[in-house]
């Protein structure tokens, strides 16, 4: 009688101790999986085998697949999934490309069932605008949802997201390209981004504005996979940063190890700089030079490796700014059936950010080394002030096109400014542009051990470079779109901005297209009419959805208007209005001796202020004051120590007024309505155009405010605004449109029965 060889393969971890001690097989270290070998009419092979469908394990009898889990969920749901037939006639859906996504998918525990709805191709043909209103209990729940959530973290789903669920995917079915939610601060859109996808069963980007929203989607859902800029990670190679050596590349490849010497970021490695250097350890081109994901991750360097992990998942996250750089730079993210934006009232501010540039002085001294006005005042001998001082009149004299790279003395753009001389600035000022870009390439040349770049350095000037290069590309296609403002407080200019009026045209190139589909979420769209046409999107294939309550108890979520601070527009903020401030702010923290709370300044300068007066005039409220610094990684250890400890803490923060989950927090103070800046000349003229668009972002800056600290129904969170002109914009407004008609339901009720 013959020996059968038997192997288990897929998800075996959690089922370790059964497969090696009652099922008496043996892990297979090279293959990653158990393996045995028993008499050809052993019980044992029957009973492995029931075991392997119970739990959806693979199973292989001598060599030969004797269950596949895939392939029975297939036959399982072939009614209600797409078959393999109708995925192979997707012309943009290729089988080929995603089929190993939706098998990883299928095996993921805790994901919940993948596939139960049918999903095809949207309208090549606008369905027509779908408003769907939901108010509590008004939209009936059609679906069985629970079974989408069985055994997950988010079972039962909430009632408010089974509503939204239901017109979400008829809208889907429908062939919507749009689908636009809005939906509560807090009501939990995690959930809906994860559930839609996998009711379908089809791979899906999910897009956040914050590094932290991003890191909160994986902290939840461990099974998606994310991806960060390059310079997160280290090449493999022992190279100095910005080599563009050919040899010394393929040396360097040929000694390279599994461990990085740390010398050197993916975003400064030969891949980038040296030309014709095809490196091994990125992912593998085809011959159409797509990159083919279907490679093993774990012989990639650290950057390609996450990127590949990232394009195997069903769920592949990213942040905003990433993903858009990484789309333009061409055939690296094909597109998926879902993109799902959240936070998605930023993102055309956030396409807008891309593309804006600010050469200032503080860049050039980066860019060319420059000693500082600190470095002045901090020589001690004069001699060596002197030096200094001619250092920076030589490089800060005005634009000459002779070595010189002051910012060219022209006057700021304005609203009257005739399109001529516009026309004749932008030409400037890309002539200094332009000559600026080939210094800084020039310099990231240079050899010599003495003058040559660090690798922070060569990063910076690369990244300088990038962004001068979009730019100029820009103006010269649509300069009519662009406006400049130049520093007007010092006899020389010292920094000069460049704005885009709107990005309309560019959505699809930068983000957008990356979706077959695309769901929006938020909780403040507000208006669908501005929201859409700031993204370009088209009306006749958008359905907007809207929920008109909120799923949270109002007296768990009040907002206080009667404890008043002092004036702090631009021209009114002073000592006076700081002390004002600081006094109501004293009053409501004695409200809550032993709690937490969250302080939302709106600015840096209120920020500043606040504080100060607070030290000086109540310093038992400033000891509980916790900030941040601008550094990424030294605010995220804030924000996290913030939330993890037991205290009475007070968190002061202009980076908290969206996306802080801040359910640890039990009061918020709002110091200022958060009016647009109208010193800048880029919001100045989309208000003077659209004075809607002003007070709308205004609303929604001002609601996401207010939505920090109720993220669920038990929480409880008090909110106080205390800027003594808020209920004259709220009931009243500018040009007689007041807050209390934009501001979602819900939130104007808890103003108005709480003031």
């Amino acid at each position: 009688m013959g020996f059968l060889v038997v192997r288990v393969c897929g998800k075996t971890f959690p089922h370790r101790n059964e497969l090696k001690n009652t099922l008496g097989l043996e892990y297979d270290f090279r293959n990653k999986d158990f393996k045995g070998a028993f008499p050809e009419d052993s019980q044992r092979i029957v009973v492995i085998e029931k075991f392997c469908k119970k739990h959806r394990l693979s199973l292989y009898v001598d060599g030969e697949e004797r269950y596949n889990p895939i392939e029975a969920r297939k036959q399982e749901k072939k009614q209600t999934k797409l078959t393999l037939d109708e995925l192979e006639n997707l012309d943009e859906f290729n089988l080929g490309e995603w089929l190993p996504i939706l098998e990883q998918a299928a095996d993921e525990a805790d994901i919940g069932e993948v596939g139960v709805v049918k999903w095809n191709e949207p309208a090549e043909n606008g369905a027509g605008f779908k408003e769907v209103s939901v108010d509590e209990g008004t939209v009936p729940i059609q679906f069985d949802y629970d079974a989408l959530s069985k055994d997950t973290q988010f079972h039962p789903l909430r009632d408010i997201q089974k509503q939204v669920l239901g017109p979400m995917m008829e809208a889907v079915k429908g062939g919507y390209r749009n689908i636009v939610l809005e939906c509560p601060t807090g009501s939990g859109k995690s959930a809906l981004a994860k559930t839609i996808a996998q009711a379908f069963g089809v791979p899906a980007y999910i897009v956040t504005h914050l590094k932290g929203l991003q890191a909160q989607y994986l902290k939840e859902m461990p099974y998606m996979k994310s991806v960060m800029g390059r310079g997160n990670y280290d090449c493999l190679l022992d190279v100095e940063a910005g080599c563009d050596d050919v040899k010394l590349a393929y040396e360097a490849l040929e000694a390279a190890t599994d461990k990085s010497p740390e010398k050197c970021s993916a975003a400064l490695a030969p891949c980038k700089y040296a030309k014709g250097f095809k490196c091994t350890k990125m992912t593998p081109k085809d011959e159409m030079g797509v990159y083919n994901f279907n490679a093993d991750p774990n012989k990639m360097c650290d950057y390609y490796g996450a990127l590949t992990r990232a394009q195997k998942a069903m769920f592949f996250v990213g942040n905003t700014a990433y993903m858009m750089a990484i789309n333009k730079s061409g055939k690296v993210l094909p597109k998926r059936p879902f993109l799902i934006v959240d936070e998605a009232h930023q993102l055309a501010n956030n396409m807008m950010s891309f593309h804006s540039l600010t050469v200032s002085q503080r860049m050039l001294e980066k860019l060319f080394r420059l000693p500082t006005q600190q470095d002045i005042s901090n020589a001690k001998s004069e001699k060596k002030k002197d030096i200094f001082r001619k250092q920076r009149e030589t490089l800060f004299k005005v634009f000459d096109g002779n070595g010189s790279f002051g910012v060219p003395q022209l006057k700021s753009m304005t609203l009257t400014t005739p399109l001529e001389e516009r026309k004749k600035s932008l030409q400037t000022f890309g002539r200094y542009l332009f000559a600026l870009r080939e210094e800084i390439k020039r310099k990231m040349r240079d050899k010599d051990a003495q003058t040559k770049y660090d690798k922070r350095e060569l990063s910076y000037a690369s990244n300088c470079v990038s962004r001068i290069d979009d730019l100029l590309g820009s103006i010269a296609t649509d300069w009519e779109n662009w406006v400049y403002q130049v520093d007007e407080h010092n006899e020389y200019p010292t920094w000069v901005a460049f704005k885009p009026l709107k990005v309309a045209d560019y959505s699809e190139e930068l983000l957008l297209g990356l979706g077959q589909q695309r769901i929006f979420m938020s909780g403040t769209i507000l208006d669908y009419e501005i929201f859409g046409r700031e993204l370009g999107l088209k009306e006749d294939e958008t359905t907007f959805i809207k929920v008109d309550y909120s799923p949270f108890p109002e007296q768990n979520r009040p907002i206080y208007t009667h404890i008043k601070g002092g004036k702090l527009s631009r021209k009114e903020r002073g000592l006076e209005s700081y002390k004002k401030c600081a006094d109501a702010i004293a009053q409501i923290a004695a409200k809550y001796p032993d709690q937490k709370g969250l302080i939302l300044p709106f600015t840096d300068d209120i920020e500043n202020g606040i504080v100060e007066a607070l030290k000086d005039n109540h310093p038992l409220v400033y000891a509980r004051l916790r900030q941040h610094s601008k550094i990424p990684k030294e605010r995220d250890a804030v924000f996290r120590e913030f939330e993890d400890e037991q205290n009475n803490e007070i968190l002061i923060s202009t980076y908290a007024n969206q996306g802080f989950d801040g359910k640890m927090v039990d009061f918020t103070v709002i110091a200022k309505i958060p009016f647009g800046p109208l010193g800048d000349i880029q919001v100045k003229a989309k208000a003077e155009n659209d004075p809607k668009w002003y007070q709308m972002m205004t609303a929604v800056e001002l609601a996401q405010m207010m939505g920090r600290c109720v993220r669920s129904e038990d929480d409880k969170g008090d909110v106080y605004i205390i800027d003594p002109s808020f209920m004259f914009h709220f009931e009243r407004g500018m040009k007689n449109n007041p807050l209390a008609r934009i501001l979602p339901p819900y939130v104007a009720e808890s103003i108005i029965h709480n003031r």
